[in-house]
């Protein structure tokens, strides 16, 4: 299919290269495809200059151009294409510039088809997910990658949607339940908490007195209200609420929500559970309440509840109780990675056994990982390098693995990490450098321009400090030559030159100019010619002078001064302006008297 929506998108844009006329249909079918190919900025711009064409800007008159009408539907893609890039801003703007047209007078002649259009439009803005999923999605997967959320909207703008598909779509409550919903969850987003329930009761009262075939509460909004009480630190309303709830309407998803808020409640007792008293009495009230789902609604615990449990185990402090309770169901959460996930951060941000346990459990990972045993996602990838960045970020760790264990769990994150993902291995060197583990640094550094993963400028400046950190510069400047690209050359030996000449290692920082004295060429790209910068350049003659005059060395800073006055000739002729900054540092420091310039 992708190659005739190319075929489509090509055909129009060549009827509007020969100026031919683009009717409602060309237009439809040209927004459709781009936004079908992924091209969703441009099917937006397509949309916007139909719109100002053929209806004007703001509500003004078209220019004199002949103008199409456009079909509904063209706003609905256009709509659909605002969604997918997840923009709110434009998602209002082509929402209420659709309902402003397609409510022209002149449209009134075919109510039927623009009563289907409408529709069309107001589902555009909402997802295929239900509120379920949304609230498995938020209790277990990183916030990041999670898809488009409608709250996001506003609780203003979605009330105005709400009013509309009362008066155009009055008859489809699902669609109503749906506006609901959102609306709901974009209140407590927003704080507005008495506003949401006060709207979901107004909801009750209105199943109590309606005759609607289907009723506006649902499962979903119970679960939604339920999720947001807890939110909101409110356990003993979403307990109220959920209990006096249909049974149908006492789904797992609604009871997990309330496990969730009596989880995260035990870690900051502070709020919502002052009143229950210690952490054991909080963790016995979750447990009463896993227990009342099962007699109560004959609901079994599904992995989501255990993983709960599991949380809160490591929440109250009693881990020993959550590695027990894992190993003893360990046939039923081998196989999720979300548990695995749960039982290792806990073990690990607990007291030095504890930790122990955890290492031995990365350990475990790693060995069914690569036996296909547990599969493996991108979130686990993350908690385990996770759990090594903060041990190798602390120094005083109670427990501390062997150095071969992190060599394997190092070497088994690089393979499955993504290329693109090139900032996670950047972390991982940095927290070695400051743990002081130099050659692991410098082995994945090895590893990474290996892989075509090039380290950023920053990082190998890094390693480059790192390596000069007792003031011996001969292995750092070998780093350099040997590792590093020459676009970085200038930044690195800026590291060194001002660790030398703060040091008062003026023999040291000498070698480093005359390293590649008067000038370097460096590559603009693989695929450009070179180009030359002064070497040392003006910011580094600014910093050693800036360090001379502060330790009052007369001596050496004359000899710099004379140094930059013979550079600025040589350099003067072939790089204009790089001599020009040189020159001004040097009028700066040629009088003493003056304050440093800002480089």
């Amino acid at each position: 299919m992708a190659a005739a929506y190319a075929a489509i998108v090509r055909v129009v844009e060549d009827m509007y290269t020969w100026n031919m006329r683009v009717g409602a249909t060309e237009i439809a079918a040209h927004v459709f495809a781009l936004q079908r190919l992924g091209r969703h900025e441009q099917a937006i711009s397509r949309w916007r200059k139909c719109v100002d064409q053929n209806y004007g800007t703001s509500g003004s008159e078209p220019n004199g151009q002949s103008t199409v009408r456009l079909f509904p539907q063209t706003h609905t893609y256009a709509l659909d294409a605002a969604v997918a890039l997840k923009n709110a801003h434009v998602v209002r703007e082509i929402y209420e510039t659709a309902i402003h047209v397609i409510d022209k007078p002149q449209d009134s002649n075919i109510e039927d088809r623009l009563s289907v259009s409408r529709r069309q439009l107001f589902w555009a803005i909402f997802p295929t997910n239900t509120c379920e999923s949304q609230n498995a999605d938020i209790q277990v997967v990183n916030g990041s990658r999670r898809a488009w959320d409608p709250a996001r909207l506003g609780s203003v703008f979605l009330a105005n949607v709400y009013k509309d598909a009362c008066h155009w779509a009055g008859t489809d409550h699902e669609l109503l339940s749906r506006i609901m919903m959102y609306l709901i969850r974009a209140l407590f987003s927003e704080g507005q908490r008495r506003r949401a329930v006060d709207l979901y009761i107004s909801l009750i009262n209105t199943r109590k007195t309606s005759n609607l075939v289907r009723p506006l509460v649902t499962r979903e909004i119970i679960c939604e209200v339920t999720f947001g009480l807890c939110r909101s630190a409110r356990l003993d309303d979403a307990y109220k609420l959920l209990t006096s709830a249909p049974s149908e309407h006492r789904t797992l998803f609604a009871w997990n929500a309330y496990f969730d808020g009596l989880s995260n409640a035990i870690a900051k007792p502070q709020h919502g559970m002052a009143h229950v008293g210690a952490k054991q009495k909080a963790l016995d009230r979750l447990r009463l309440a896993i227990r009342e789902m099962e007699t109560r609604d004959g609901i079994e615990p599904d992995l989501v509840t255990r993983t709960i449990w599991l949380r809160a185990c490591f929440r109250s402090g009693q881990w020993t109780k959550g590695v027990k309770w894992f190993r003893a169901n360990f046939e039923i959460m081998q196989h999720d990675p979300v548990c695995w996930d749960t039982v290792v951060r806990g073990a690990l941000g607990s007291c030095g056994a504890a930790q122990e346990t955890g290492w031995q459990l990365i350990s475990d990972i790693v060995q069914r990982a690569e036996s296909r045993v547990l599969g493996v996602d991108e979130r686990m990838l993350e908690t385990v390098l996770q759990c090594m960045l903060e041990h190798l970020a602390n120094v005083d760790a109670e427990f501390v693995p062997d150095e071969a264990l992190l060599r394997r769990i190092l070497e088994w994150v690089e393979a499955k990490q993504p290329l693109a993902r090139q900032q996670v291995f950047a972390i991982t060197i940095n927290a070695l450098l400051r743990a002081n583990r130099i050659q692991c640094a410098l082995d994945l550094h090895a590893r990474m321009a290996r892989g075509s993963m090039w380290p950023a400028k920053s990082i190998n400046c890094m390693i480059v400090a790192a390596l000069a950190s007792d003031n011996t510069y001969a292995t750092a400047r070998e780093f350099i030559e040997r590792n590093l690209p020459r676009q970085h050359f200038v930044a690195a030996y800026f590291v060194l030159f001002k660790r030398a000449a703060h040091a008062k290692r003026y023999s040291h920082m000498w070698n480093i100019f005359d390293t590649h004295y008067p000038e370097i060429c460096v590559p603009q790209t693989p695929t450009q010619s070179e180009y030359a910068t002064p070497f040392p350049d003006a910011a580094m003659y600014n910093t050693v002078l800036r360090v001379t005059r502060e330790y009052g060395d007369v001596h050496e800073h004359k000899r710099l001064l004379d140094r930059m006055q013979v550079h600025i000739g040589v350099v003067s002729d072939s790089m204009p302006r790089a001599a020009q900054r040189i020159a001004s540092v040097y009028g700066y420091y040629r009088n003493r008297q003056q304050d440093p310039p800002p480089c």
